[in-house]
C-alpha cells in the first residue's frame, strides 16, 4: 500500500479554514480564543504557511464550531441512521503536517464518533517530531508498512512491526515515529469525546 498515490491532490486546508471562519462571522482573534491556537498561527494556517498538527486540526474545528469533517469535505452526510461512506484507495483527503502525511478517510460523514485515517510517518527522530502531543479521546494504530516507534508519557518506548497494533489513551503525551530507514505507514483511528473541551487538554504549540 503506497500512500504516495494521490498526495498531490491535497486539501486546501487554509482556504477551507478561512472560508468556514468567514461563513461563521468570526474573526481570527475569536477563533484563537475558542481554539487555544495563537492568532498568528491561525493566520499562517489560512495562508498555507503553516501545517497544523492533527491535534490542532481538532482544535480548529472546535474553534470554528464545526465537525472536523467539514475541514476536508464540502459534501456532508448527516443522516442519523444507516449511513455509509466509501473511500477508494488513494482517494481520501490528504493533509501534510510536520510529522505526518495524513489521508483522511470517510470525510464526507459528519458527527462521526471516530476519525479513520491512513498516515505516512515522516519523522524518524524525536527532534523531528517535537514535543509529545495530548488531547481528549483514544486511538488505535495498525502498522501497514515498515516499523513504528510509539512514545507515550507513562510507558517505555515500544517498537511495532508490520501487522502489530496498539490502543492508547490520547490524553497521555504521545508521538508516532518511523523506526526504520523508510517512512512507515499506518491505519489510524482517533475517537474523541465530543463533550470535552479540547482546548483545555491540548498544548499551545502548532
Amino acid at each position: 500500500m503506497d500512500m504516495k498515490t494521490g498526495e498531490s491532490d491535497g486539501v486546501d486546508l487554509g482556504g477551507r479554514v478561512k472560508g468556514l471562519r468567514s461563513r461563521a462571522g468570526l474573526t481570527i482573534k475569536e477563533v484563537a480564543a475558542r481554539s487555544g491556537i495563537s492568532p498568528s498561527a491561525i493566520s499562517k494556517i489560512e495562508n498555507n504557511l503553516l501545517s497544523p498538527t492533527y491535534d490542532n486540526i481538532i482544535r480548529l474545528a472546535q474553534g470554528l464550531g464545526i465537525d472536523i469533517s467539514e475541514l476536508f469535505s464540502a459534501t456532508r452526510k448527516q443522516a442519523p441512521h444507516g449511513r455509509r461512506s466509501l473511500t477508494r484507495v488513494g482517494q481520501g483527503d490528504y493533509i501534510r503536517t510536520r510529522a505526518y502525511t495524513l489521508e483522511m478517510l470517510c470525510s464526507d460523514l459528519t458527527a462521526k464518533r471516530m476519525q479513520p485515517m491512513k498516515a505516512r510517518l515522516r519523522a524518524h527522530e524525536t527532534r523531528e517530531f517535537g514535543a509529545l502531543v495530548a488531547h481528549a479521546g483514544e486511538e488505535v494504530v495498525l502498522v501497514l508498512k515498515g516499523r513504528v516507534t510509539l512514545l507515550t508519557e507513562f510507558y517505555a518506548p515500544v517498537t511495532l512491526d508490520e501487522g502489530d497494533s496498539v490502543y492508547f489513551d490520547s490524553t497521555m503525551g504521545h508521538a508516532l515515529l518511523s523506526a526504520g530507514a523508510d517512512d512507515a505507514e499506518i491505519f489510524w483511528v482517533c475517537a474523541a469525546d465530543q463533550n470535552l473541551d479540547f482546548a483545555e487538554t491540548l498544548p499551545e504549540s502548532t
